[in-house]
C-alpha cells in the first residue's frame, strides 16, 4: 500500500504529464489538423475553379472574373483564354498547367492531404485516449486517499 504522501505525489505526476505533455501535444494535433483541413479546402478550390473554367470553355463565352490582389483590394478582368492556367504549388512557386493537368495534380495533393487528415484525426483520438485514462488514473488514486 502507498502512503496519503506517495499517493498525494503521485497524483500530482499526473496532473502535471496531463497538462504538460498531453494536453500541449493535443493542442499541436490539432493545430495541424486544422492546417491540413484549411489547405484541403483550398486545392477543393481550385477543382471547382477548373470545373467553372471548363464549363465557360464550353460555352465559348468570356469568363468576368473578380482576383483578390489583398489588404481588401480587388480587380476585375475577362478570361478569354480557357488553355493554360497559373498553379500556386507550394513556395510561391506558380507552375503554368491547362486545366485538366490542374485537376489531376489538385487531386494528387487532396489524395495526398486525405491520407495525412485521417492520421492526425486518428493521432488525435489515441491523445484523448491518453487524456481519459490519465483522468481514470487520476480519480482512483483520489478515490483511494478519501478511503483512508
Amino acid at each position: 500500500m502507498m502512503s496519503p504522501t506517495e499517493v498525494s505525489k503521485k497524483i500530482k505526476d499526473y496532473e502535471t504529464f496531463l497538462e504538460d505533455t498531453l494536453k500541449r501535444d493535443l493542442a499541436d494535433v490539432q493545430n495541424i489538423l486544422k492546417d491540413k483541413v484549411k489547405k484541403y479546402k483550398e486545392w477543393e478550390e481550385v477543382q471547382q475553379v477548373t470545373k467553372t473554367i471548363n464549363e465557360f470553355k464550353e460555352k465559348d463565352r468570356d469568363m468576368v472574373v473578380r482576383v483578390g490582389l489583398g489588404c481588401g483590394v480587388h480587380v476585375s478582368g475577362e478570361v478569354s483564354d480557357y488553355e493554360r492556367t497559373f498553379v500556386n504549388i507550394g513556395l510561391g512557386c506558380l507552375l503554368e498547367m491547362d486545366c485538366d493537368e490542374a485537376d489531376k495534380y489538385s487531386n494528387i495533393r487532396m489524395r495526398s492531404l486525405k491520407k495525412d487528415i485521417d492520421h492526425y484525426r486518428s493521432l488525435a483520438v489515441h491523445v484523448k485516449v491518453n487524456i481519459k485514462m490519465v483522468l481514470l488514473a487520476i480519480s482512483e488514486l483520489q478515490s483511494l486517499m478519501l478511503n483512508k
